[in-house]
Protein backbone atom coordinates (compact mmCIF):
# COMPACT_ATOMS: atom_id res chain seq x y z
CA UNK A 1 0.00 0.00 0.00
CA UNK A 2 1.15 3.03 -0.76
CA UNK A 3 1.06 6.39 0.33
CA UNK A 4 2.55 9.03 -1.66
CA UNK A 5 0.74 12.40 -2.82
CA UNK A 6 1.47 14.37 -6.12
CA UNK A 7 1.43 17.41 -6.63
CA UNK A 8 2.32 18.91 -10.23
CA UNK A 9 4.79 21.46 -11.29
CA UNK A 10 5.95 22.93 -14.26
CA UNK A 11 10.15 23.78 -14.49
CA UNK A 12 11.54 25.59 -17.69
CA UNK A 13 14.31 22.94 -18.77
CA UNK A 14 16.41 23.78 -22.01
CA UNK A 15 18.64 20.60 -21.06
CA UNK A 16 16.23 17.90 -21.10
CA UNK A 17 15.40 17.29 -25.05
CA UNK A 18 18.07 19.21 -26.33
CA UNK A 19 18.07 17.90 -29.75
CA UNK A 20 14.51 19.38 -30.49
CA UNK A 21 14.02 22.97 -31.88
CA UNK A 22 13.14 25.24 -29.09
CA UNK A 23 12.85 24.81 -25.47
CA UNK A 24 10.33 22.52 -23.75
CA UNK A 25 8.63 22.98 -20.11
CA UNK A 26 9.44 19.59 -18.24
CA UNK A 27 5.49 19.10 -16.46
CA UNK A 28 6.05 16.59 -13.38
CA UNK A 29 4.21 15.02 -10.97
CA UNK A 30 5.96 15.95 -7.72
CA UNK A 31 5.43 12.81 -5.61
CA UNK A 32 6.39 12.74 -1.63
CA UNK A 33 8.28 9.62 -0.71
CA UNK A 34 7.89 7.85 2.82
CA UNK A 35 9.69 10.28 4.57
CA UNK A 36 7.67 13.22 3.54
CA UNK A 37 10.50 15.37 1.10
CA UNK A 38 10.11 16.49 -2.31
CA UNK A 39 11.48 13.76 -4.29
CA UNK A 40 13.74 15.36 -6.88
CA UNK A 41 15.34 14.22 -10.73
CA UNK A 42 18.60 13.04 -10.71
CA UNK A 43 20.33 10.83 -13.21
CA UNK A 44 21.64 7.22 -12.82
CA UNK A 45 25.32 7.43 -13.48
CA UNK A 46 25.93 3.37 -12.51
CA UNK A 47 27.63 2.41 -15.60
CA UNK A 48 26.70 -1.38 -14.81
CA UNK A 49 22.95 -0.31 -14.51
CA UNK A 50 20.84 -0.51 -17.88
CA UNK A 51 19.30 2.58 -17.39
CA UNK A 52 22.87 4.34 -17.04
CA UNK A 53 22.00 8.29 -18.23
CA UNK A 54 18.39 8.32 -17.57
CA UNK A 55 16.82 10.49 -15.42
CA UNK A 56 14.85 9.23 -12.43
CA UNK A 57 12.56 10.76 -9.16
CA UNK A 58 14.19 10.24 -6.18
CA UNK A 59 14.00 11.63 -2.60
CA UNK A 60 16.42 13.71 -1.15
CA UNK A 61 17.62 10.96 1.20
CA UNK A 62 17.88 8.76 -1.40
CA UNK A 63 20.02 5.75 -0.03
CA UNK A 64 23.61 5.25 -2.27
CA UNK A 65 26.16 2.75 -1.69
CA UNK A 66 27.46 4.25 1.48
CA UNK A 67 24.30 5.87 3.07
CA UNK A 68 20.84 3.76 4.23
CA UNK A 69 18.13 6.35 3.27
CA UNK A 70 14.77 6.46 1.46
CA UNK A 71 14.50 3.90 -1.41
CA UNK A 72 11.54 6.13 -3.64
CA UNK A 73 12.65 5.95 -7.53
CA UNK A 74 10.65 6.03 -10.24
CA UNK A 75 12.30 6.91 -13.97
CA UNK A 76 11.16 9.89 -15.84
CA UNK A 77 8.94 9.28 -18.69
CA UNK A 78 8.96 11.03 -21.80
CA UNK A 79 5.02 11.90 -21.40
CA UNK A 80 6.85 14.31 -18.20
CA UNK A 81 8.02 16.29 -21.22
CA UNK A 82 6.07 18.86 -22.74
CA UNK A 83 6.76 21.04 -25.66
CA UNK A 84 6.29 24.98 -24.86
CA UNK A 85 4.10 25.53 -27.70
CA UNK A 86 1.19 22.99 -27.18
CA UNK A 87 1.56 24.57 -23.17
CA UNK A 88 1.12 28.08 -25.23
CA UNK A 89 -1.81 26.30 -27.72
CA UNK A 90 -3.81 24.44 -24.24
CA UNK A 91 -3.30 28.12 -22.43
CA UNK A 92 -4.74 29.67 -25.87
CA UNK A 93 -7.41 27.40 -26.14
CA UNK A 94 -8.93 27.56 -22.76
CA UNK A 95 -8.49 31.60 -23.04
CA UNK A 96 -10.80 31.57 -25.89
CA UNK A 97 -13.29 29.11 -24.36
CA UNK A 98 -13.31 31.80 -21.38
CA UNK A 99 -14.00 34.74 -24.15
CA UNK A 100 -16.66 32.58 -25.93
CA UNK A 101 -18.52 32.26 -22.14
CA UNK A 102 -17.83 35.75 -21.68
CA UNK A 103 -19.70 36.95 -25.09
CA UNK A 104 -22.44 34.54 -24.31
CA UNK A 105 -22.97 35.69 -20.97
CA UNK A 106 -23.32 39.65 -22.29
CA UNK A 107 -25.07 38.82 -25.07
CA UNK A 108 -27.87 37.06 -22.42
CA UNK A 109 -27.37 40.05 -20.31
CA UNK A 110 -27.84 42.46 -23.57
CA UNK A 111 -31.18 41.12 -24.54
CA UNK A 112 -32.19 40.85 -20.57
CA UNK A 113 -31.51 44.62 -20.56
CA UNK A 114 -33.37 45.45 -23.93
CA UNK A 115 -36.51 43.35 -22.89
CA UNK A 116 -36.76 45.34 -19.54
CA UNK A 117 -36.48 48.79 -21.66
CA UNK A 118 -38.65 47.52 -23.70
CA UNK A 119 -40.81 46.46 -20.68
CA UNK A 120 -40.41 50.35 -19.17
CA UNK A 121 -40.99 52.16 -22.29
CA UNK A 122 -44.11 50.66 -22.49
CA UNK A 123 -44.79 51.24 -18.82
CA UNK A 124 -43.69 54.92 -19.54
CA UNK A 125 -46.50 55.49 -22.34
CA UNK A 126 -49.45 54.03 -20.64
CA UNK A 127 -48.50 56.32 -17.69
CA UNK A 128 -48.32 59.14 -20.33
CA UNK A 129 -51.42 57.98 -21.99
CA UNK A 130 -53.46 57.97 -18.61
CA UNK A 131 -52.17 61.29 -17.02
CA UNK A 132 -53.11 62.99 -20.47
CA UNK A 133 -56.55 61.40 -20.03
CA UNK A 134 -57.11 62.84 -16.59
CA UNK A 135 -56.07 65.56 -17.36
CA UNK A 136 -58.58 66.19 -20.30
CA UNK A 137 -61.19 64.96 -18.08
CA UNK A 138 -59.76 67.61 -14.80
CA UNK A 139 -59.35 70.30 -17.88
CA UNK A 140 -62.92 69.57 -18.83
CA UNK A 141 -65.01 69.48 -15.67
CA UNK A 142 -63.03 72.97 -14.35
CA UNK A 143 -63.98 74.40 -17.88
CA UNK A 144 -67.56 73.29 -17.49
CA UNK A 145 -67.18 74.40 -13.87
CA UNK A 146 -65.75 77.92 -14.71
CA UNK A 147 -68.84 78.55 -18.00
CA UNK A 148 -71.50 77.96 -15.49
CA UNK A 149 -70.19 80.49 -12.69
CA UNK A 150 -69.86 83.26 -15.43
CA UNK A 151 -73.34 82.52 -17.08
CA UNK A 152 -75.15 83.09 -14.31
Amino acid sequence: MSNHTTKTQWVHDSSYGSGSVGSSLRRRSVPNCRCGENVVVRTVTDALNPNCGKKFWGCRNYKNSSDKGCSYFRLVDEDDVVDERDLKIEKQKLKIEKQKKKKNKLKSDLARTRKWLIMALIFGFVCFGIVLVLGTVLVCKTTSMMSGIYLK
